[in-house]
């Protein structure tokens, strides 16, 4: 019997799982997946620049303050898991080139500009003279020819999410976290409203029940699945998403660049290694890769550094990124269900947005209010979620 029980292993499940052992609750997690395989180890990395002021005045809507709300945190997290585990989860302020060199980029940058603006985020327009003095290893003959625009944004920072993982998944273990891989939710048993135990089943598993006070859903794209089995609909979307890695001499690139709007970008880590992302496909639970995902971004790259072109990728990977009906994040408490919480539906900002959400999961399971407009995520909104009778 736990005070808690986290149905996924991600960094979502994971954060609130840290988050409420910090707080002094007995927790367990259920995940579907070994660390490897699920959509949190294949994620970039990427934190886009926030207003430097937003530790004393969160700005915008909900969606654009909580992201605010999770990035002042992560700095705070970094130090907190390297003290606690000995693990550098990469936490660094790289900051980042947005380019454009198509109509389609600059325009989707001139977009991005006004939101810079409109929340003080620094940001700073550059000459093709800066980009080249900023990344020299840049084609200079593309760049040259193609450029439209670009920008300088010094607050863009980055993380290494198998690291990341490592250090949260050792920390759960350390504050005597339970974790449970590779299994499988096949029910749930009810007394009236409450949920009284979880049945699950896997290779080494079978006919098992975990007990909790409290219960909460943070699965991923298979969110929706689990919830249907609570005769609830919050639709989940699985996006894939496909990388590429290839490895470099280290500071061939010192910044993150992002083409456009950040849909495309190319990620230098400190030992050389360089991530190509990403691609959006709607394809449903296939998280294979595709030579004609990989080959458009291998062209992407090959047009700023031509030098990867002649190597092949160190590894090639994908996920599948949960997303929602209208692009927002379900963030809250179950309907029509007395103990369960939900935290879903992040789509490409689900590492961002991990540490503010562990943070608004754990202060509602421990009856704690906050500023944040949770009801801004909420399941029921617009109509989102559906529920009839729970069946003992």
């Amino acid at each position: 019997m736990h005070d808690c029980c986290i149905v996924g292993g991600g960094v979502i499940g994971l954060s609130i799982a840290w988050e409420l052992a910090r707080r002094g609750r007995s927790v367990s997690v259920v995940s579907c997946d070994v660390l490897r395989h699920g959509a949190s180890w294949a994620a970039a990395g990427i934190f886009p620049a926030q207003p430097q002021d937003a530790i004393t005045q969160l700005r915008g809507t909900p969606i654009e303050q909580l992201t605010q709300y999770s990035d002042r945190l992560h700095r705070q997290w970094a130090e907190s898991l390297l003290e606690e585990t000995g693990i550098h989860n990469g936490f660094h302020r790289c900051g980042s080139l947005s380019i454009a060199t198509t109509e389609e980029t600059h325009s989707d940058i001139l977009n991005s500009v006004e939101k810079w603006e409109r929340l003080h985020v620094e940001h700073e327009p550059i000459s093709l003279k800066d980009v080249r003095k900023l990344e020299p290893a840049l084609n200079s003959n593309f760049i040259t020819n193609h450029l439209r625009s670009a920008y300088y944004l010094p607050h863009e920072t980055q993380v290494r999410p198998p690291w990341h993982l490592k250090a949260l998944r050792d920390a759960c273990l350390r504050r005597g976290v339970t974790i449970v891989d590779d299994v499988r939710v096949q029910s749930f048993n009810f007394d009236s409203d409450r949920i009284i135990t979880l049945n699950i089943e896997g290779r080494n598993l079978a006919n098992c029940s975990i007990h909790a006070a409290q219960f909460c859903i943070a699965a991923g794209a298979w969110s929706e699945d689990l919830l249907q089995k609570l005769n609830i609909n919050v639709p989940t979307r699985p996006w894939r998403g496909q990388i590429l890695l290839h490895k470099t001499d280290p500071g061939l690139l010192r910044h993150i660049i992002n083409i456009g709007s950040g849909l495309n970008y190319i990620i230098p880590r400190n030992d050389g290694h360089i991530l190509i992302g990403s691609t959006i496909e709607d394809v449903g639970f296939d998280a294979s890769t595709t030579p004609l995902s990989l080959n458009r971004l291998s062209t992407i790259a090959g047009d700023l550094l031509p030098d990867l072109i002649s190597h092949e990728p160190k590894e090639i990977w994908a996920g599948l990124r949960p997303g929602s009906p209208d692009g927002l994040p379900t963030i809250g408490r179950v309907p029509a269900v007395d103990n369960a919480w939900l935290a879903t539906g992040h789509y490409r900002s689900g590492f961002h947005l991990s540490t503010g959400t562990a943070q608004l999961i754990a202060d509602s399971m421990c009856g704690i209010s906050t500023d944040l407009q949770m009801d801004f995520f909420s399941a029921e909104r617009a109509g989102l979620a559906e529920s009839t009778n729970l069946v003992s």
